[in-house]
């Protein structure tokens, strides 16, 4: 049984296949509707269905086929297909366990494949999609190997990529990213659930409140990505921003159970950090778009760690617009609840703007 270690995978960005546990990828049509011109085969014919997929609404066997078909190249490794192979009694507990971790394995590329295709449109509905498919490949994890417990199956990605990474730089920066997908589809299965359980009034405006924090989301994550970090290429530069963004949707998580409280049960809810004004909202994103150091990053000839101001103006324009329009949704939802639940529900937001300000956003206080 061949192992790859990940550290030669990232390094060549080999192509990932998946290993079947006893399924054929290869027969799984993605959409059936889909039907694709004479003459494109293997790779050419995935990239047409995928491009008519995501022209349109995806669905979560949209996602599904997809990853199926097609894996994400490089980050992880493979097996060769252990259910082919005879495997002698006193092997046993080794066959279990390689099955264990070629599933994980499996879990954890199919998670990222699904993901990489939602996030083509950029569309914040797609990604409910991809909380649907998601759990799908969680629940078929848990019957391919039912000794693990059925809230530990995503605990099994951190445990593979633990398992065989030597801890060099770049392992430890794709185990970061692999781990914050984990908490991005936890967070994002968290507004699917609420989305179902809030009322029929108010569904509307929660939905928009969901795809206005998403664009906002994705505004603030390109603001470090492009302008506030450029500049800072250091080797764990990209493991630091993932925990940043990971902390991100871990608040988003525990805002959205306050919020259940406030909307359903009529919890109230005081605020506990400042208001933060109009001034200081600009005064943080002003201090975010300038990058540090400019000075010595020329004296190094190093410009091109410095981003354009055309880069700058287009990231720091959707920064601004994203959350006017995130604030605008809240506030509407804020005005269709009763009086008191109103209030509470705009003390939340309030705390929520507060904890933006700043380079690095910090975990929610424990009394949250």
């Amino acid at each position: 049984m061949k192992l790859v270690n990940i550290k030669f995978i990232c390094a060549c960005l080999a192509t990932l296949f998946w290993v079947s546990c006893g399924q054929n990828p290869s027969s799984f049509d993605p959409r059936d509707t889909v039907q694709v011109p004479e003459g494109y085969t293997g790779e050419d014919s995935i990239a047409y269905i995928e491009n008519v997929v995501v022209q349109s609404p995806i669905s979560c066997n949209d996602l599904l086929g997809l990853a199926e078909i097609h894996s994400v190249e490089g980050w992880l490794f493979n097996y060769n297909n252990f259910e082919q192979a005879k495997v002698a009694p006193e092997h046993a507990s080794q066959y279990l366990a390689t099955r264990r971790d070629s599933c994980a394995m499996r879990l954890a590329n199919r998670v990222m494949r699904m993901h990489e295709v939602a996030l083509l449109n950029g569309d914040a509905m797609d990604q409910l999609q991809f909380a649907r498919a998601v759990n799908v490949v969680l629940d078929s994890f848990k019957s391919e190997i039912p000794n693990v417990a059925p809230d530990s199956a995503l605990f099994e990605i951190e445990r593979l990529t633990d398992k065989f990474s030597s801890q060099t730089q770049l392992e430890l920066n794709v185990q970061s990213s692999l781990l914050t997908l984990v908490e991005f589809y936890r967070t994002i299965e968290a507004y699917r659930q609420w989305l179902s359980e809030v009322p029929s009034n108010l569904k509307s405006l929660a939905q928009e409140e969901y795809k206005t924090w998403y664009a906002l989301n994705q505004a603030r994550f390109s603001l470090w990505r492009d302008v506030s970090y450029l500049q800072e290429r250091y080797s764990m530069n990209p493991m630091e921003i993932e925990a940043y963004y990971s902390n991100m949707m871990q608040n988003r998580r525990a805002e959205l159970a306050i919020e259940r409280s406030i909307v359903l049960v009529g919890e109230e809810y005081k605020q506990k950090g400042r208001t933060v004004n109009t001034q200081q909202w600009e005064d943080w994103i002003a201090k975010s778009s300038v990058p540090e150091d400019i000075d010595l990053l020329k004296e190094l000839d190093m410009e091109e760690c410095i981003p354009s101001q055309e880069t700058v103006t287009e990231r720091v324009d959707n920064l601004r617009n994203t959350f006017s329009k995130w604030l605008a949704a809240r506030q509407a939802l804020a005005a269709a609840l009763p009086e008191a639940r109103s209030t509470s529900y705009d003390n939340l937001t309030a705390d929520i703007h507060c904890r933006m300000i700043g380079k690095l956003p910090s975990l929610i206080p424990l009394d949250f």
